[in-house]
């Protein structure tokens, strides 16, 4: 039997950058922040969080979600599941902003996917790219600080987020459309999707996409040996299908990825799974 390899941190500095790719796996952080720290959730999760605070509260984190921690600030943070999540440090100042997190911008998710796409690509060796991204995305959330969200864009509730959440993921492996999606919270598709899109800041096509990619990435570190078979109970319609969508998403091949996630030797992470 071959047994389960977690997927591990991925640490980088690009200049006065240092960046870490946090895999889905539960996780225990409480820290104080010794300078400005840039996050990104790429999947849902919930636990339990405290900021600048000693009251400890439930959340739960939506994906595209982009977050922000001052230098000084108290953070505690708990997940029994955790989720992909981003963390950029080394800017300076802003001391005294209040933190936030769940901020959807259509930017800053677009910088997000970039950065995740040179961490996971195997032999990627560009600091260069990562720098620039990272500074990117850090001045996004400045101006993010400063900017309110539309009050007049219509977005689901987190109960209807996480029910159509809970949904997919059941399905997941059928051929979803959105019609059925719409149809679990009673709404038209052309509402769904715009109110989806507000929530979330992408597509219900691409989330479903996502999912399956982060439901295929579990399976290839586990016991299953066959694409074919990985492919198909992750939702996706054939090897070259599952194929595309990593070319695409991750700048990779699944056996590539694989291949890279087994030779790499597992550290310890408890220090490096900062929220």
């Amino acid at each position: 039997m071959t047994p389960q390899k977690a997927e591990n941190v991925r640490q980088r500095s690009a200049g006065r950058w240092t960046l870490a790719l946090l895999p889905r796996q539960a996780y225990l952080a409480r820290y104080v922040a010794e300078g400005p720290v840039v996050g990104f959730a790429f999947d849902s999760q919930q636990g339990f969080h405290a900021f600048a605070s000693d009251r400890v509260l439930p959340f739960r984190a939506y994906p595209n979600g982009l977050a922000f921690v001052p230098t000084g600030c108290d953070v505690y943070s708990c997940s029994g599941r955790g989720g992909e999540y981003l963390s950029v440090r080394g800017a300076s100042g802003n001391e005294g902003t209040e933190p936030f997190s769940d901020r959807i911008d259509s930017e800053a998710i677009a910088l997000a996917h970039r950065i995740r796409q040179q961490l996971l690509r195997p032999g990627s060796d560009d600091a260069l790219i990562l720098e620039e991204l990272s500074a990117a995305l850090v001045e996004r959330a400045q101006t993010v600080i400063s900017t309110r969200s539309n009050p007049e864009e219509k977005r689901l509730t987190s109960n209807r987020l996480k029910r159509v959440e809970d949904f997919i993921e059941a399905h997941l492996d059928s051929k979803l459309s959105i019609g059925m999606m719409a149809a679990e919270l009673g709404m038209s598709e052309g509402a769904f999707s715009r109110c989806f899109r507000a929530s979330t800041g992408k597509s219900p096509y691409a989330h479903v996409l996502d999912q399956r990619i982060a439901r295929a990435r579990d399976l290839l570190a586990g016991e299953l040996s066959d694409l074919a078979q990985i492919a198909l109970a992750a939702g996706f319609s054939s090897h070259a299908h599952m194929t595309s969508a990593f070319r695409q998403r991750l700048n990779c091949v699944p056996s590539h990825f694989r291949m890279k996630l087994w030779s790499t030797p597992r550290a310890d992470q408890p220090a490096s799974h900062h929220r």
